[in-house]
């Protein structure tokens, strides 16, 4: 089976755009070592704070030597107090950044999260349907069986907020086995590089990826139709909405 280059979403969103230049055609380093773009992606999805960033810029010694002084200079004279700075930071850094990386690595916590029923369970659920929308339908399943549910039920995550535990757990257990499922099959294609990330995106800012999935595979399965022992009706109270929700429960 041939690879496929897929990128469409019924979304569309502005995009800006930064043409570079290649690195190597400025004898440069085209692309940082791994656990030097590990700083720059944990900054760009808020994994560390931009204080903590800046403590580690100007403490990164080996920098300097990959990147050139006159990049590595631009870096480091950024206002780390401007509040556009990942922004003004792209523009210099980003040519030095494999995206495909970046993508995988936040589409892998994204699944984790799912997988493992960590704390943030909701609002990754929520982030595939709009993962589908931004141009990955390979969440189909998961985007539109299951986290649109939570997308609309939650357009407010104040709303989840204010469940209590025992609410937000009646919620996640009557979906968790089909989630975890799909889940846990998107993973396995990633792994297994089946799905390609790119990290690069169209002129629509869809993302594009590298499709080597059987047909099979790629077939879209409605909610009813994934592999069930039993389907239950549940009545779950939604404080502060005045309304009953009657969901459906999968089971594997």
């Amino acid at each position: 089976m041939g690879a496929w280059l897929v990128y469409t979403c019924p979304f569309y969103k502005l995009t800006y755009y930064t043409v570079f230049v290649s690195n190597a055609e400025n004898g440069l380093m085209d692309k940082l070592p791994i656990e030097l773009q590990l700083q720059f992606f944990k900054v760009y999805s808020e994994e560390i704070s931009i204080e903590d960033f800046e403590q580690w810029l100007y403490g990164e010694t080996e920098l300097e030597k990959l990147v050139g002084e006159k990049y590595y200079l631009d870096l480091v004279s950024l206002n780390f107090k401007d509040r556009h700075i990942k922004h003004e930071m792209s523009k210099v850094i980003d040519s030095f950044l494999d995206f495909g990386l970046f993508e995988e690595r936040k589409l892998k916590k994204i699944l984790n999260d799912l997988i493992n029923r960590t704390h943030d369970f909701a609002k990754s659920l929520i982030a595939t349907y709009d993962l589908y929308c931004s141009g990955y339908n390979f969440f189909d399943n998961l985007g539109m069986g299951y986290g649109l549910i939570f997308a609309n039920d939650f357009f407010d995550y104040n709303d989840w907020t204010k469940l209590t535990e025992n609410q937000k757990n009646q919620r996640i257990e009557i979906i968790f086995g089909g989630v975890k499922k799909e889940a846990g099959l998107v993973l396995e294609w990633i792994n297994s590089g089946k799905i390609i990330l790119t990290g690069e995106v169209d002129e629509i800012d869809h993302y594009e990826y590298i499709d080597k999935r059987t047909e099979a595979e790629r077939k879209l399965r409605t909610i009813e139709t994934i592999e069930t022992k039993e389907i239950k009706l549940r009545t779950i109270a939604i404080p502060n909405k005045g309304v009953i929700a009657k969901l459906k429960g999968w089971f594997s």
